[in-house]
């Protein structure tokens, strides 16, 4: 297609070029896009001196797209392949067929360009912008068919740097272009590694164009690189086994690439390899995603024919093993042309296998044979025989000369006579190890990657369930195991404690089972208190011990009521995570963060509200000036916003509603900006709900009634639409019973006591439900009281002596049993106590 400028589209009708007649697609002020008509359309088209043409606007729309979709993917193929594979995907539709290869042969910009971060020769064909955000374009990279990469100069005075912009071209606002660059966004952002290019920012611009800003790579792909500087085979399995290491911890943030080739490799003059282009890399899918199946989704086109797993090619989801392959042939590719060594070529192999199940299981056993090769040892991928083994022995320890050739046959003789014993004994432990292995991988699949597909989604409570109890028969297996290795005991503990994220974590807030929580919490604290003996300054270890101890403060908090315990809980969190030397410290310091703030909280509910602000107010300083050095981590401005949100909590609790109000301000703002993030993410509505509940119970006690009951609806609202989404998610329905409950606040203020006493008795009913389902927790017993107070209130306000007597038995009533079993928080029990006069009155004995 061609970007033409003209004053309007009349100036454009008949516009030809190169042979071909064009057709209108999209406008941008007054720069056009066109589109080559292919002949079935000019036949419809020209006027009877076949000299001009009616573009239709609407009529081919879904051709547009799919010409589209094909000719971005093809610009990315390798030039030999692309006719083939174009050929492929447009089946019998030859007009889209055609209509690609046209676009093909005008297009003759070097598309490498396009990838994300590369460096090249500097392009222009459109009007570009002076900035984007806060950088200064300072040139183009590269343009093509799908976009514009500009270097960027941030020049703003705090610091300056150079980066690449890449930016959506004006006109190609698909659907699946707009999710592509909202996925690069999104993956890069929790990537930090030296081998993968940097994410430093994002949005869109002023028309409506996505971007993202990231580190400029000023380097060569791969292959070019290596061939230029003549590396040798250990260098190049060196430089190989850095790429390894990159996708590995891409791997364990719970990202595929989908598109490994050596274009999607530079290597910088420091001789670092930078693994770029991960537009098209998304947390790993279980088999059941019906996207990859469709041809004329861009996902479907999001791989390179050649280094593409072949059951990538048949339409199967992206993981682990098909990027083992693509690393395969990525290998292959390095050395093309150059001879290869049997071992070296059975780990090209075993890679490389068109079965899956029969590849390297993982990245890092790729990895390990890799080492073993250059290091002279046995590799997995072609097992040797005893003596075998025993020749590897030789050529890493060669013989001197005072070791005689009798010497020798004695030593392979010994090793003949015990050979088909060891054989035996060597089979059954490769088979114990595979079956091991495979465990492993099946468990983590679960655990891991199948759940953050579907962890935020609406609806998906019953999911993580079922998923839940199925995993944890795989995860204690492995736990029992006393010959696993470091990495599958810490696979083991992190999968018990996302197994009680799962099961009823506060934290996480959907399946609401605690005991099942505690028991899998302390499941992974044994497994982590044995690590840590043996390596008591691992920052793994400790990172997740310290995790796994917030769980269960949380717990002892909700439902429980346990302060003291909580309290003790946080306090060995947070001394698991001050950063130990090897660790992450942005890592470590949001974690330690989020503890003290659930530990702050817990400070004023133990009735010392004053040293709780003054915590809160050292926390929300400490998160702000760590989000100036991590401004995109969504993980932080969802703290940061708790943070605010149990902050006024604490001011409320000491009638300082104005302090509480600012404070309310600045958390909605944040609620309201993560969703905008993503829209449909759970917890992020959850978060923006519970700011909006607090704002509504402000405002209610400043006595401005109607701006109250309006919070508290939009808070009602959006937790009725969680239940809507997923009537299994039971936190979500907690919230609309707390919500719909407390309304009776601003109700009585307004005076509206029928309204009220409706919303309150409803509530009481599904409260009394729960408690009569679980009467020993303490969370429904403390609902009971906090709901008849409210009716209470209501009745007192509306002169009915008999309910406000009603509602104190029964208030008093589930006090006792707090107390009874020492569930009740003191600064409770001070508050019912300032009922006396009203107990006395209503016949009723004090507290």
């Amino acid at each position: 297609f061609l970007v033409a400028i003209a004053p309007s589209y009349e100036e454009l009708r008949g516009f030809s070029h190169a042979g071909l007649r064009y057709r209108f697609l999209s406008q941008s002020g007054h720069e056009f896009l066109l589109m080559p008509m292919v002949q079935s359309e000019l036949s419809d088209s020209l006027d009877e001196n076949g000299d001009h043409w009616e573009g239709s606007l609407t009529r081919s729309a879904e051709r547009d797209r799919k010409v589209l979709e094909l000719f971005e993917a093809a610009m990315e193929l390798p030039s030999a392949t692309r006719l083939d594979w174009v050929k492929l995907q447009a089946g019998d539709d030859a007009d889209v067929y055609r209509a690609v290869l046209k676009m093909l042969d005008i297009d003759e910009s070097d598309v490498s360009f396009l990838r994300t971060g590369a460096a090249g020769n500097q392009l222009s064909s459109v009007v570009h912008p002076e900035r984007v955000g806060a950088y200064r374009i300072s040139r183009v990279i590269g343009e093509g068919g799908m976009g514009v990469v500009y270097e960027g100069v941030r020049d703003k005075g705090d610091f300056e740097h150079t980066v690449a912009i890449k930016v959506i071209r004006p006109g190609l606002f698909s659907t699946a272009l707009v999710e592509r660059f909202g996925n690069e966004r999104k993956i890069l952002a929790s990537l930090t590694h030296p081998g993968i290019a940097k994410l430093f920012d994002g949005g869109e611009l002023e028309n409506g164009s996505p971007f993202i800003v990231m580190e400029y790579i000023d380097g060569e792909p791969i292959s070019r690189w290596i061939a230029e500087r003549s590396l040798d085979e250990r260098e190049t399995l060196e430089l190989f086994c850095d790429i390894l290491d990159a996708i590995a911890h891409a791997h364990q943030n719970l990202i595929v690439h989908r598109d490994i080739t050596p274009s999607n490799v530079l290597v910088t003059s420091e001789g670092q390899p930078k693994i770029i282009d991960f537009g098209i890399a998304r947390p790993q899918a279980d088999g059941s995603d019906a996207r990859e199946s469709s041809q004329s989704s861009l996902v479907s086109l999001s791989f390179t024919p050649g280094f593409a797993a072949p059951e990538r090619e048949q339409g199967a989801p992206p993981n682990i093993v098909s990027d083992v392959f693509s690393l395969g042939r990525l290998l292959i590719a390095l050395f093309d042309g150059k001879p290869v060594r049997n071992d070296l070529q059975a780990i090209m192999d075993k890679a490389c296998k068109a079965d899956p199940s029969e590849r390297y299981a993982s990245v890092l056993m790729f990895r390990e044979d890799i080492d073993a090769y250059l290091t002279g040892h046995p590799i997995s991928a072609n097992p040797p025989s005893p003596a075998g083994k025993f020749g590897y022995f030789l050529k890493r320890h060669p013989i001197g000369a005072a070791l005689t050739g009798l010497a020798i046959t004695g030593v392979v003789g010994g090793l003949i006579v015990t050979s088909s014993l060891y054989a035996i004994a060597e089979r059954e432990r490769q088979l114990a190890t595979q079956r091991f292995d495979e465990l492993h991988a099946l468990a983590n699949t679960m655990m891991f990657d199948i759940y953050d597909e579907i962890d935020t989604l609406p609806g998906a409570t019953e999911a993580k369930a079922r998923l839940a109890q199925t995993a944890q028969t795989y995860l204690q297996s492995l736990a029992d195991d006393q010959n696993a290795s470091h990495d599958v005991r810490l696979d083991t503990a992190l999968g018990f404690k996302r197994l009680a994220g799962i099961q009823g974590s506060p934290s996480m807030g959907s399946y609401q089972s605690a005991e099942d929580a505690l028991q899998s919490l302390e499941a992974a604290e044994r497994v982590l208190l044995s690590m840590n003996e043996r390596t008591p300054n691992n920052p793994d270890v400790r990172l997740a011990l310290g995790q796994v101890y917030f769980e269960q403060a949380h717990i002892a908090n909700n439902p429980y009521q346990d302060l003291e315990k909580a309290h003790q809980l946080l306090n060995q969190s947070i001394d698991f995570l001050a950063t130990p030397s090897g660790g992450d410290a942005f890592t470590f310091d949001l974690a330690r963060l989020t503890s003290s703030g659930l530990r702050a909280s817990i400070i004023g509910w133990q009735d010392q509200t004053e040293l709780a602000i003054a915590e809160f107010d050292q926390i929300i300083d400490e998160a702000r000036t760590l989000s100036e050095a991590h401004p995109d981590s969504l993980d932080l401005k969802r703290s940061y916003g708790s943070f605010l949100r149990n902050k006024a909590e604490i001011l409320t609790r000491e009638d300082r509603y104005a302090e509480a109000e600012r404070v309310l301000e600045e958390a909605l703002a944040q609620a309201k900006s993560l969703l905008e993030e993503q829209p449909e993410n759970t917890q992020y509505r959850r978060g923006l709900a519970i700011a909006q509940w607090r704002m509504g119970f402000t405002l209610y006690n400043l006595e401005r009634y109607e701006d109250a009951l309006s919070h508290y609806e939009s808070a009602l609202q959006i937790a009725e639409q969680m239940v809507a989404d997923d009537p299994s998610n039971e936190n979500a329905k907690s919230l609309v019973v707390t919500f719909s409950g407390e309304m009776i606040l601003p109700l009585v203020g307004l005076q509206r006591f029928d309204e009220a006493e409706a919303v309150g008795l409803k509530s009481l009913a599904v409260q009394q439900a729960a408690f009569d389902g679980a009467p020993d927790v303490a969370r429904f017993q403390r609902n009971m009281i906090v709901q008849y107070y409210q009716m209470y209130e209501l009745y007192s306000k509306a002169g009915n002596q008999q309910r406000v007597c009603e509602s104190l038995s029964e208030l008093r009533r589930y006090a006792v049993l707090m107390i009874e079993t020492e569930n009740m928080a003191e600064g409770d029990l001070e508050a019912i106590r300032g009922l006396g006069a009203d107990f006395v009155a209503c016949g009723l004995e004090e507290i």
